[in-house]
């Protein structure tokens, strides 16, 4: 750690728990413009001190989208141009599960952020050992697409979802490799960086399905490939490996559709937002909100093809 810097933090400390509540805001406000990346036990036991020192004076700060994508793009630059070596990948439970290193590096720095500038916000990431879902917070994915980042495939992305009271209320979902920002607010509309998205509500004749192949559990294997089958018989199909990018995408119009068996929260909860936003309908497979604390069954289209999967699925 710059040594500066660490007696800067610490006199903004000390000058904080001397200050009135203006001085505290003021020299929050000083830490929060430039943030630095490290995340040794000091760094972070002087960061969370100066955060204690700012909620014991009442200041609850909204999460600011903007103030948000810039924090993940800055994850996603620790990234972007990695090349893994053996050491670096582990498997999870699941012999096709795979975490690396960045997986956790960059939840690591999100969890940090997240927590500097909006303390009152529990962080939920998949990397955690335990998940503790509630009414409120962020739900990360660092990686989403974790084999093709193995891999060196440019598929991967960044996926982070607000939520308040339950439901989401703001999602990102970056995609690092080609410097993509899909974000949205509730009643806000979808975006790619500046661009407004707008589902196309395309008809099967005319698109592509996006298939999530739920690899961890064997038992579903049959049931995705029958449905694959049942789906080309009026279309193509795209496996890509990212979720929050097949969501993604449907919102824009890039796939008609996508579904998948099994997956987890952090890999859909922003996603699922976006592709909301941009016109798309999104529930499990049986037609139900998606529950945000379990995995669970993903299908997202426009009307149309929404349509015609909810019966294609009942065949």
């Amino acid at each position: 750690m710059n040594n500066a810097y660490l007696a800067h933090l610490i006199n903004s400390i000390f000058i904080s728990a001397a200050s009135t509540e203006a001085g505290l805001h003021k020299q929050y406000l000083l830490f929060r413009q430039s943030p630095p990346t490290q995340t040794c036990p000091l760094f972070r036991i002087l960061s969370f001190l100066l955060l204690y020192l700012r909620e014991k004076v009442g200041e609850i700060m909204p999460v600011d989208i903007e103030q948000l994508k810039t924090i993940i793009r800055n994850a996603g630059e620790l990234i972007k141009h990695v090349r893994l070596s053996p050491e670096q990948i582990h498997s999870k439970d699941n012999r096709l599960d795979f975490v690396t290193k960045y997986d956790v590096v960059v939840q690591n720095f999100l969890e940090l952020h997240f927590r500097a500038n909006w303390p009152d916000y529990p962080f939920i990431g998949e990397e955690q050992e335990e998940h503790e879902f509630g009414q409120k917070g962020f739900i990360v994915d660092p990686i989403d697409g974790t084999t093709n980042f193995i891999l060196g495939i440019p598929h991967y992305s960044i996926s982070v979802a607000v939520m308040e009271e339950g439901k989401i209320v703001q999602g990102v979902v970056y995609s690092p490799a080609l410097d993509e920002m899909f974000w949205a607010k509730s009643g806000k509309g979808a975006y790619l960086n500046s661009e407004r998205l707008q589902n196309p509500d395309l008809p099967f004749a005319e698109t592509v399905i996006g298939i999530g192949s739920s690899p961890y559990n064997e038992s579903l294997r049959e049931p995705t490939l029958a449905m694959i089958g049942e789906i080309m018989k009026r279309t193509d199909i795209r496996c890509l490996g990212s979720s929050a990018l097949d969501l993604c995408y449907v919102a824009g119009g890039k796939q008609g559709g996508y579904f998948e068996y099994e997956i987890n929260p952090w890999d859909i909860a922003a996603g699922m937002l976006i592709a909301r936003e941009a016109g798309a309908t999104v529930t499990t497979i049986d037609g139900k909100e998606p529950p945000l604390d379990r995995t669970l069954t993903i299908l997202a289209a426009g009307p149309k093809i929404y349509a015609e999967m909810r019966e294609i699925l009942s065949f």
